[in-house]
């Protein structure tokens, strides 16, 4: 790591983040409701917008939670989704502890069976909200984005029977606002690794960015502004330029936690620059439109979510692909690490037409990483990076 990038950038945001807990308590104390979700279909915006918390339970890398997960889902899913419900039958986790509902996007069909257990086990209120799977960029089946629209009226009027007084569409306006001043500043923060003399990392970046999945929103908002300053201040000729070699990561979620591949990319010389997690950078990209006269909110969520670069539970795989090049063309990639956890075939069905379209287009290698959140298979996962690492030059 680059030592320039790394003083105190991010001390102020942790020392916020710390507070969180105490804060979220007493929060509810006054009466706040916490709405927890899973997946960056959940609509932060609309919970945003009836005066509740959204907390994106995203935490990973623990083999315990994956573990207890496998009394609901079997042992072969995926541990993402079985520790989305060991952290809450463990009880260790003051965030899956601390939420008063959760909202299940239907994506994959893991997420199903955790929008049924959480009810089931859990006796929490659960707001399901369904996703098409046409992705349709092109608008050629209108019917998708129908019925995501009626989907999204309805979580509304849940959401808004939980707190009990509707949402109004003000409300909504300015719950997008927000995130989207937010969005606008992480993808900010996600293009400095461009240059080989950033001011910060990809991976303090994403650092940022899971912070702001715990955070109350308004504050994180405040906590990016004061690192947008300090970055603004910082002088890149100060900074020596990065030599390592430049890896692209994408794949399956990077929880929260899970820091294991992370963390051997980087001792074995490996600097990342560029991602398409959804916990990552694809957290940030797009916008929601802009408002036109007589559009209501509801749509341009709407187009927001469904017209984004589709998650691989939908169609338009070239649209993903054509994605992956761009990013990795812009940031001068030297190699790619494709991170899938074991049993997510969602993504690992992917794998060969990303290898062969980077490699055939900007001939990028391309190494697959398949792992759980067990420490056993570490001295395995090195051997092979390293090994990538000294194949594209490092």
């Amino acid at each position: 790591m680059n030592e320039n990038n790394n003083n105190g950038l991010l001390s102020s945001l942790k020392s916020r983040l710390e507070e969180e807990p105490q804060r979220i308590a007493e929060t509810r104390k006054r009466g706040k409701k916490v709405v927890g979700y899973f997946c960056p279909y959940g609509i932060e915006e609309l919970i945003l917008a009836a005066g509740m918390l959204p907390v994106r339970l995203a935490f990973g890398g623990e083999v315990e939670p994956a573990s207890t997960g496998e009394e609901f889902l079997k042992p072969h899913s995926c541990p993402f989704a079985r520790s989305c419900l060991g952290y809450k039958k463990l009880s260790t986790n003051f965030y899956y502890n601390s939420v008063d509902a959760v909202c299940v996007a239907h994506t994959y069909d893991s997420m199903r069976r955790i929008q049924e257990y959480w009810e089931k086990h859990f006796n929490l209120p659960v707001f399901s909200l369904g996703i098409p799977q046409t992705h349709n960029v092109f608008r050629t089946k209108p019917q998708s984005i129908e019925y995501f629209k009626n989907e999204l009226e309805l979580l509304r009027k849940r959401l808004g029977k939980f707190r009990g007084k509707i949402i109004s569409d003000a409300e909504i306006r300015k719950a997008i606002s927000l995130c989207n001043k937010i969005r606008k500043k992480l993808l900010i923060f996600y293009k400095y690794p461009q240059d080989r003399r950033s001011p910060i990392e990809w991976r303090q970046v994403l650092q940022i960015t899971q912070a702001g999945l715990l955070m109350d929103r308004d504050d994180f908002l405040k906590e990016l502004e004061k690192i947008e300053d300090a970055l603004r201040h910082r002088k890149l000729e100060e900074i020596s330029p990065d030599t390592r070699p430049r890896l692209m990561i994408v794949g399956s979620i990077i929880g929260i936690g899970d820091e294991k591949v992370l963390d051997i990319i980087e001792q074995a010389g490996g600097n990342i620059v560029a991602d398409t997690v959804c916990t990552g950078s694809m957290f940030a990209r797009k916008k929601v439109p802009a408002f036109g006269i007589m559009e209501k909110p509801i749509d341009t969520l709407a187009k927001r979510y469904l017209y984004s670069v589709p998650c691989p539970f939908m169609t338009d795989r070239s649209r993903r692909l054509n994605r992956m090049v761009k990013i990795a063309k812009d940031y001068k990639v030297h190699g790619l690490i494709y991170y899938n956890l074991k049993f997510n075939e969602t993504w690992r069905s992917e794998f060969k037409s990303t290898k062969d379209i980077l490699y055939r287009n900007l001939s990028i290698p391309a190494l697959l990483i398949e792992t759980g959140y067990s420490p056993l298979d570490t001295d395995i996962i090195r051997d092979k990076v390293e090994a990538f690492i000294k194949l594209i030059g490092g």
